[in-house]
């Protein structure tokens, strides 16, 4: 007996709700489906791909605080390494309680290894300048104003990269909310298919599921085709076969290989050849598999690699 199972992955549960609301649009009304509408899939699917958009939005307006962070990190360790090689001559070579107010309370005067501890070293730097201006290096930069202006620019961009981490893990929140609202409504109608519908009523098709009569094998995959890419390349393309997890894909070139050979093992249904005999013709077969088993060869396609 074939199961539907609803798509743990947000994208194929997507696919699966409007494959379910076209189903509903032209046989929910006669199918007797009175929960699980048309409507209310309608609702629930707009919600999922507006929450995923808002998502991608805020995991995008990360980017820009992150590169500014690792900018103003990198400006804040060559000041801090310049200030330290500035300071010997004043504080000496190691180290000792005269560096303390400089920000080296660790007696080490090694870089810091965090990026909080980084920060805060600016901060004790433009300080010390403020109160030692004599030891400060205008010609190099190396001043009290410098270490400040590059402690707020590293305290700022820490800042803008918590806020937009935060937004995009509450927005995520959401977006899974959505989904899992999304899912519950698939489940919802298959659960109101199977009072409505016989094991064997070809109908659960139209709702981009599988009748529970199917077999638990894969259908064979349809519609193979290729087409030429770049030198010794060859794209392949086909139709999402029914109940496969994977798909397994098979060439034989001719007048090299005696029979199909077995290239790879795919999610997705199309694969990529390369390092093929550029004006080579060859032959291409997949075959569908899923834990059940795998199914017979779909058609074979036949093509000229670039």
């Amino acid at each position: 007996m074939a199961q539907n199972p609803v798509p743990e992955q947000n994208d194929k549960a997507l696919t699966l709700a409007h494959d379910m609301k076209d189903g509903l649009h032209s046989d929910g009304v006669a199918v007797g489906v009175k929960q699980n509408t048309e409507a209310a899939f309608d609702t629930d699917i707009t919600a999922a791909e507006n929450t995923e958009a808002i998502y991608q939005t805020a995991l995008a307006a990360k980017t820009a605080p992150a590169q500014a962070q690792t900018i103003a990190d990198s400006n804040g360790k060559s000041f801090i390494g310049s200030s330290k090689r500035n300071l010997v001559d004043y504080l000496g070579s190691t180290w000792s309680a005269a560096w303390a107010p400089v920000g080296y309370v660790d007696k080490s005067l090694a870089m810091p290894t965090t990026i909080e501890e980084r920060q805060q070293l600016l901060k004790s730097m433009a300080a010390y300048y403020t109160a030692n201006p004599t030891q400060e290096n205008a010609a190099k930069n190396l001043t009290a104003a410098q270490a400040l202006a590059l402690f707020t620019a590293l305290k700022d961009s820490r800042k803008a990269v918590a806020d937009t981490t935060k937004d995009a893990a509450n927005k995520k929140v959401t977006r899974d909310a959505a989904f899992d609202q999304l899912r519950n409504r698939e489940r919802g109608l298959i659960g109101e298919l199977g009072t409505l519908l016989a094991d064997d009523d070809p109908l659960w098709h139209v709702f981009g599921l599988n009748a529970p009569a199917d077999s638990e094998m894969a259908d064979v995959p349809e519609g193979l085709i290729l087409t030429p890419g770049a030198a010794g390349s060859l794209y392949s393309d086909w139709a999402d076969a029914r109940r496969a997890s994977r798909y397994r894909v098979f060439i034989q070139v001719i007048g090299t290989d005696a029979d199909f050979r077995y290239v790879d093992t795919v999610t997705d249904s199309n694969y990529l050849f390369t390092g093929l005999p550029s004006g080579a013709t060859v032959k291409v077969r997949i075959t569908a598999a899923n834990d059940a088993g795998e199914s017979q060869p779909g058609a074979e396609v036949q093509a000229t690699v670039a």
